[in-house]
Formats: structure tokens, C-alpha cells, sequence
């Protein structure tokens, strides 16, 4: 009986020993199952923008303490970005204001705005002599045909000239730390202007409010634009050829904002003046065949953007309770004048059809020399090795036509649609209208 009790408490020590192994073995693989997690939790939170909530500038954490900064917790060095995201030490354009990969884009924009209305004006006074469409005259400034009223009081003539485009750059994005100056943007620009005749010399005064909205991709940002300007312009007429010189200045108010690559919140300034300086000179002609007539032309014209220096407030950290500290330090934007120089040669064909709608097509090829898009430098380099540069503004075509309406009575307009084409990564429609009243 006691060899049958002894194999009984061998056989349950056994089985005691067995357990007691499988519970070790669960125990082990629940802790390396929890450590695996917690590895994984860590790492996502060190490689994404968003884990921690930890601003790029955070005052504990940020980049901008230098390649390395000390960990909180046991006070050790740690690579770069570890709390903050990597984003925000291996992004270029993504760290970037709004203002410097666009700036050059508004001027451009502006000048295309401003100096066409202007041009179009001179170039329409100038043929008043005409023959095509029953003395009403049209012509093509990058931005669609101006009309005018003349001879309001004293021989002065009042003019209005409005034009609004949609504009894209579609530079591929990727990620934030590949760069890329893709943006999608409209602008809009009204025109008044009055002027008088002196024998075949024409002198006016431009008054012009332009407004732009851009959306940045890689920083997920925009940029605003109001403002206005008023300039001064001369046009002679010499007979087979008319000349056109101007120029101008005002502000323009601009606000911009982008995403903090490691908080997600908004980062932005506001109430931001530039000062807006542009000129501009003209040379064309006319020549009538049947129905036709042809206007060829050549332009330049310069626009300066000049942006002072701002700061962009980063909002805190109080959207988290992981950092040490709540506080973020905003940051510094260099001044910067942006500019867009164009020559542009162009041909505008009207069809005279002797009724009340006048169709016209319109032909140019404009070499610019705009301010690229810049991007911050990364605060180290990464292992992106396809970083991409930003488009090259060298030059575009432009094409359309529209419809000029004459009723022969005391009101008269147009409609117009260009596009432009064969520009580095962009593309543009513009839409134009004008009404005129005679008095």
C-alpha cells in the first residue's frame, strides 16, 4: 500500500512540475507578447507625426535643440526625433511657410492681373479708328479683352476690366518628407480706370483690387492675398505702331498657415503687408484684311512682391499630456521679395461678321523669370534619396477666344476663356468679362 501511495505522489509531483512549466511558458509569452506591443506602440509613436501630439518646436523635445537632445525619462542622449515625429527633422518643404513655395506664383499672377487689365486698356483705346466690330475695340492681356466708355466729361473715358483663373501645380506628392511644391489656387482682380486723350497721346490712372487663395499640399497649408494698387500709364499712338509704358505700387494684406508636423495643429500668421511695385512696356500694331483683323504684339512686364520679415505662431502643446512641457517656440520667416518678370509676344484675330456678336482667337508665348518655390533645409538627412525640386516657372503658352457682344446701344460686353499651357507641372483657365456703358 505504500508503494501505491509513493506512485500516486510521484506521479502528482510529475504533474505539478508539468504545470507548473506551462504556467512559466504562458507567463513568458504573455510578458514577451506585452513587450512586443509596447515596442510597436513606441515605435509608431516615434515614426509618426501625430502619436505624441509633440509639437516640432516643442520647448522640451524640439528640433531645434540640435541633432540630439536628452530623453526626460533617464536623461540619456536619443536621436533625433523621437518624440516629436521624424517628420519634423526630415521634412523640407514640410517645415516651410506657405508663403515661400507660392510667393513667386502670386506675383506672376498678380502682374498677368494688374498689367494686363492695363495693357489691354492702352491697346483698345489706341484703335479706336478701327474698322473692326463697327469701331468697338477689344484686345488680349493675359487675363481676357478690356472695354471701355469714352468721353464721360471733357473728353476723360472710364473703363472696367475684371478677370478670375484657377491655377494648379501638380508636382507629385508623396510624403511630407519628399517635398514637393504642389498647390491649387485661385485669383480674382477688378479694374477701374480713367484717362484722356491728348491729340495721339493717351495719359490714365489704374486703380486695381486683386485678391488670391492657394492651398499648399506637402505642409497642408494656404496662403491668402488682398490687396490693392494704383498706378500711372502713358500710351502713344504713332499710326502703324501703338506704345504703352506704366507702372504702379500698393500692399498687399497676406495670411498663411500650414500644419505643425508634430503636433497636427495650425500653425499661421496674419495681417502680413507687402509692398507691390510693377511696370511695364508695350509695342504693337494692327493690320485689317476683309473681316480679319490681326494685332500682334509684344510686352514686358515686371511685378515685385516684397514680403518683411513675420513670425509664425505655433500654437502649445496643451492638446497633450505626454510632454514635460506645454510650451512651443514660434518661428522666424525671413523677408523676401518675390518677383515675376515676363516677355510675352502674342497675335489676336478678330472675325468682323457684321452682327452683334464679334468672335476672336488669341495666340501667345510668354518667357518668365518668376521666384521658385524654396524649402527649409531638413534638420538632418534622411533616406530619402528622391527629394523633389521645385518647378522651374521658364515660360508658357497661352490660347483661347470668346465672343465680344455689341448692341450699338448704350451697353456693350464681352466673354473670354484662355488657358495656359506648357509651364513645368501647371496649368491655368482664366475666365474674363467686361461690361461697358456709354454715357
Amino acid at each position: 500500500m505504500n508503494k501505491n501511495i509513493n506512485g500516486y505522489n510521484k506521479k502528482v509531483k510529475q504533474l505539478f512540475i508539468i504545470w507548473r512549466y506551462f504556467m512559466n511558458f504562458i507567463k513568458n509569452t504573455l510578458i514577451l507578447a506585452l513587450i512586443s506591443i509596447s515596442a510597436l506602440v513606441l515605435n509608431s509613436r516615434a515614426y509618426s507625426a501625430n502619436s505624441y501630439n509633440i509639437s516640432c518646436t516643442n520647448l522640451a523635445y524640439g528640433t531645434q535643440l540640435g541633432s540630439v537632445y536628452l530623453n526626460a525619462s533617464d536623461g540619456l542622449s536619443q536621436p533625433y526625433g523621437v518624440y516629436t515625429g521624424l517628420d519634423c527633422a526630415y521634412a523640407g518643404a514640410g517645415r516651410t511657410n506657405s508663403s515661400a513655395i507660392v510667393g513667386g506664383e502670386i506675383a506672376r499672377s498678380a502682374a498677368n492681373a494688374v498689367v494686363g487689365a492695363v495693357s489691354g486698356r492702352l491697346s483698345a483705346a489706341m484703335s479706336m479708328d478701327s474698322n473692326t466690330a463697327a469701331h468697338m475695340s477689344y484686345s488680349s492681356n493675359g487675363s481676357g479683352i478690356g472695354m471701355a466708355a469714352n468721353h464721360v466729361l471733357g473728353g476723360l473715358s472710364l473703363w472696367t476690366n475684371f478677370s478670375n483663373s484657377n491655377f494648379e501645380n501638380d508636382q507629385t506628392y508623396s510624403s511630407v518628407r519628399a517635398d514637393s511644391n504642389a498647390f491649387d489656387g485661385d485669383a480674382s482682380a477688378f479694374t477701374i480706370g480713367l484717362d484722356k486723350r491728348f491729340g495721339n497721346l493717351i495719359v490714365g490712372v489704374a486703380f486695381n483690387s486683386f485678391d488670391s487663395d492657394i492651398d499648399t499640399t506637402v505642409n497642408g497649408g494656404n496662403v491668402e492675398t488682398e490687396g490693392e494698387t494704383l498706378g500711372l500709364y502713358v500710351g502713344l499712338n504713332t499710326g502703324a505702331l501703338h506704345l504703352s509704358v506704366g507702372a504702379g505700387q500698393g500692399e498687399y494684406d497676406i495670411s498663411t498657415t500650414r500644419r505643425d508636423l508634430g503636433s497636427d495643429l495650425t500653425i499661421s500668421a496674419s495681417d502680413v503687408t507687402a509692398d507691390i511695385t510693377y511696370y511695364h512696356i508695350g509695342l504693337s500694331g494692327e493690320l485689317n484684311r476683309g473681316k480679319l483683323s490681326f494685332r500682334p504684339r509684344v510686352n514686358y512686364r515686371s511685378f515685385d512682391l516684397e514680403l518683411p520679415q513675420f513670425t509664425d505662431i505655433v500654437p502649445t502643446d496643451s492638446n497633450t499630456l505626454t510632454a514635460d512641457t506645454t510650451a512651443t517656440a514660434n518661428e522666424t520667416v525671413a523677408g523676401k521679395t518675390y518677383s515675376s518678370d515676363m516677355g510675352e509676344a502674342g497675335l489676336s484675330i478678330a472675325i468682323t461678321t457684321g452682327a452683334k456678336l464679334i468672335p476672336f482667337i488669341d495666340v501667345a508665348y510668354v518667357n518668365e523669370d518668376t521666384t521658385a518655390a524654396a524649402y527649409n533645409t531638413e534638420a538632418t538627412a534622411d533616406a530619402t534619396s528622391a527629394d523633389l525640386d521645385a518647378s522651374a516657372p521658364d515660360g508658357y503658352v497661352t490660347y483661347g477666344g470668346g465672343l465680344i457682344l455689341n448692341l450699338q446701344s448704350r451697353m456693350s460686353g464681352y466673354i473670354s476663356v484662355m488657358e495656359t499651357t506648357n509651364r513645368d507641372d501647371y496649368s491655368e483657365t482664366i475666365l474674363s468679362g467686361s461690361l461697358k456703358l456709354r454715357f
